[in-house]
């Protein structure tokens, strides 16, 4: 099913046409780095080069004999070769040909992500710089708190993008490499200068130490950083869907879809699918650790869970990454709802500068906690503004005089460090 949700190019990354041509790519590169060293005739790979047909369906048909599908594919491109296919293969085992073939895939499939990321950390920052001194109310507990921005939102979810995007560009540095030292990594048959040759063809790095495989460490890290990055998608879209309620109704989407039965909804589908795939993504990172650690030089274990996993895994981040940039980008922002609903708090989410004001006149901290707990209660019960209750009350208007009372409640105070955390944090590069 996660074909639904599959955008290209990295839907074609995971075809098996596209396999099959990456293991071509390793399988040619391997002997021209032999042909280099003089280890097999001279115009071996030029001829496999430009014999070599992949026949998929002829391939299948093999494997569904053979029962594996490396070897499926050697007797397919060799059928097609001719006498120069015997040289395919030569002094390697299957997991230097997929394990190598699948570092380029991720890391194609992660530079694929990469160019998404950066193209919400544009959208977000913009957003953010817009909105900037837009005020509304602050929740915690999903109870109102203080005064902040929703340009400081947008600022907090670009930020911890900058933070996704470093774990996924590590993540593409660490899958760079490649292994071609043969059935249990010690270049029995196949040389270290031929693997060095080789990779460097393919642009990796040698796997400074292989058993059959390339440690699942790395892979893991790659899956950590998929699963990352859906929980920064999720958080945006859980926000939006909590602030689009009809209670509450600060932004919409922009595409919002009705119900078949009730005409008035406008239900943010978008933001709960993206919840929901955030959910699926993420556990795929148990099975990738697990796949971590594997009998002796190898088992097969791993494999079964990646041919799963990895495709789907980065086919939903890719489609995650674009759809929270539609999202974003067409998102209704109704800042007079904000403001509103802010004033409409009647002060109440101001009630810390109240507090830290009686204690910077003498009171000690916990009575003046109780007191101030006490005006709250009071000025909700009462629907009344809390400076006015505030006011009303002898030992606030002992401590405090009507200019110093007013100035608690000056909006504009609350909201003068936004510009410092903008500050801190460097724009698109």
């Amino acid at each position: 099913m996660w074909e639904r949700y599959s955008l290209s190019p990295m839907r074609e990354l995971w075809t098996l046409e596209a396999q099959y041509r990456r293991w071509l790519q390793v399988e040619i590169v391997a002997l021209s780095a032999l042909e280099g060293l003089g280890k097999i005739p001279p115009g071996t790979t030029a001829a496999v080069r430009d014999k070599a047909r992949l026949d998929v369906g002829r391939i299948l048909e093999i494997e569904r004999k053979v029962g594996h599908d490396l070897i499926a594919f050697l007797i397919a491109v060799e059928e097609s070769v001719g006498e120069e296919g015997r040289w395919l293969h030569y002094g390697l085992t299957s997991s230097d040909v997929k394990d190598t073939a699948l570092s380029l895939a991720l890391r194609e499939a992660l530079g694929i992500l990469l160019d998404k990321a950066s193209a919400l950390a544009h959208t977000l920052w913009e957003l953010a710089t817009r909105h900037k001194e837009t005020p509304m109310i602050g929740r915690t507990h999903g109870q109102y708190a203080q005064p902040i921005t929703f340009g400081l939102k947008l600022l907090a979810w670009y930020d911890w993008l900058r933070r996704v995007r470093e774990r996924l560009q590590q993540a593409r540095d660490a899958i760079s490499v490649g292994k071609l030292s043969g059935a249990v990594g010690t270049h029995a048959h196949f040389p270290p200068q031929a693997e060095e040759r080789a990779l460097t063809e393919l642009g990796l790095a040698p796997c400074p130490v292989a058993t059959q495989v390339i440690p699942r460490d790395r892979h893991a890290q790659a899956f950590w950083a998929l699963a990352s990055a859906a929980s920064l998608v999720e958080a945006i879209a859980l926000e939006v869907r909590h602030l689009a309620r009809s209670e509450v109704q600060e932004v919409g989407e922009g595409r919002p879809e009705g119900s078949s039965a009730m005409p008035h909804k406008r239900n943010p589908i978008l933001s709960e699918r993206l919840c929901g795939l955030a959910r699926v993504l993420r556990s795929s990172l148990a099975p990738a650790m697990e796949n971590c650690a594997l009998w002796h030089e190898r088992d097969m274990s791993h494999s079964s869970v990646e041919r799963v996993l990895l495709p789907q895994t980065f086919v939903l981040t890719d489609y995650m990454l674009a759809k929270a940039r539609e999202l974003l980008e067409s998102l209704q922002i109704y800042p007079e709802r904000m403001l509103g609903r802010l004033l409409a708090a009647k002060g109440l989410p101001f009630s810390e500068g109240l507090l830290l004001a009686l204690v910077e006149r003498g009171m000690s901290r916990r009575e003046a906690h109780a007191l101030v707990t006490q005006l709250s209660a009071q000025a909700a019960k009462e629907n009344r503004a809390l400076a006015e209750v505030a006011a009303g009350h002898p030992q606030v208007g002992k401590l405090l005089d009507p200019g110093e009372l007013e100035a608690i409640f000056d909006l504009r105070k609350w909201l003068s460090g936004v510009e410092e955390a903008f500050r801190r944090v460097p724009p698109p590069g």
